[in-house]
């Protein structure tokens, strides 16, 4: 990868930490009034509609039609978004979001794991160094009397575990199929086809898809970012970065979104940066700048 390309790819991935971290309010938002998996059911299916109408207004050359193309997507399709996004949904609403924030940071651990375990990535000093200073960062940057793993929260804290994981195979098994096909075509059957599955899950339970009856100007716009801010442009700039970069530097940018989030909060919600913010957010710059020294990539 180029320097000039590299530099770019870095700033797409600081842009999706962006729309993730603030993915973590306007879902918290909507999951408590609407049932987490219809929910994703239902951002999954009007972002695959719109991605599809937006892939097909610009014209791109569909994919050959073949099993090569159809069959990987399926899983990638399972893993990235019908169980990546309904676990972690489930969970959020079944834990504390302190637990989620810091169980979603092992997905950097998780994939590179498993990229090692393939043989996509080799296991370097600078990367174990970087990842264990990014996780130390991301852990003490909250408050951790907050943090509870006991039994009232173990379901939520294996769902949100479980949908890490899932995001993680994503992040390794989708790597190579992504460099062969069309971005843009490959996240669009990854939308309709996430939704379609858990359309067929949801059919008996689609009687709890109550749109609540006091809603409020916040519950409508978070539902709107959700779709287009944190589903359909994240997902297709996710995609994007993954064709183009290593499997685990896409994951080490996961660590960037408590720093993302202690920024939004300072300039937009007038909260402040202590002193441990400030030390915990430098501990996880270093970290990721350490991890993508050269040795990082594959």
């Amino acid at each position: 990868m180029k320097h000039s390309n590299k530099g770019l790819v870095y700033i797409v991935l600081f842009v999706i930490q962006l729309f993730f971290g603030i993915n973590y309010s306007t879902s918290k938002i909507i999951v408590g009034k609407i049932d987490p998996f219809i929910w994703s059911n239902i951002r999954f299916f009007i972002a695959g509609i719109v991605m599809l109408l937006i892939t097909l207004l610009v014209r791109r050359p569909h994919p050959k039609f073949s099993k090569e193309f159809f069959l990987p997507i399926v899983p990638l399709a399972i893993f990235g978004m019908a169980l990546g996004q309904g676990l972690f949904l489930f969970g959020l609403r079944l834990t504390t979001s302190v637990n989620t924030a810091i169980l979603t940071s092992t997905i950097p651990i998780l994939t590179v794991i498993i990229v090692v375990l393939r043989g996509q990535e080799k296991l370097t000093i600078n990367k174990v160094i970087g990842i264990i200073l990014s996780f130390l960062g991301v852990l003490f940057i909250r408050d951790l009397s907050d943090m509870s793993f006991g039994s009232e929260n173990f379901i939520g804290d294996t769902l949100v575990f479980c949908g890490a994981l899932c995001f993680a195979l994503y992040l390794s098994f989708g790597k190579t199929y992504l460099m062969k096909y069309d971005n843009m075509w490959v996240t669009t059957y990854m939308f309709l086809i996430a939704s379609l599955l858990m359309f067929i899950y949801n059919i008996p339970r689609y009687e709890l898809f109550i749109i609540p009856e006091h809603t409020t100007p916040a519950f409508w716009w978070s539902g709107a970012y959700t779709i287009i801010g944190a589903t359909l442009i994240t997902y297709f700039l996710n995609n994007w970065a993954l064709k183009r970069a290593a499997s685990g530097s896409v994951a080490l940018f996961i660590y960037l979104q408590p720093v993302v989030a202690g920024i939004i909060g300072y300039l937009f919600l007038d909260e402040q940066i202590t002193s441990r913010m400030a030390l915990c957010s430098g501990l996880i710059l270093i970290g990721v700048i350490v991890t993508l020294m050269p040795g990082f990539k594959k």
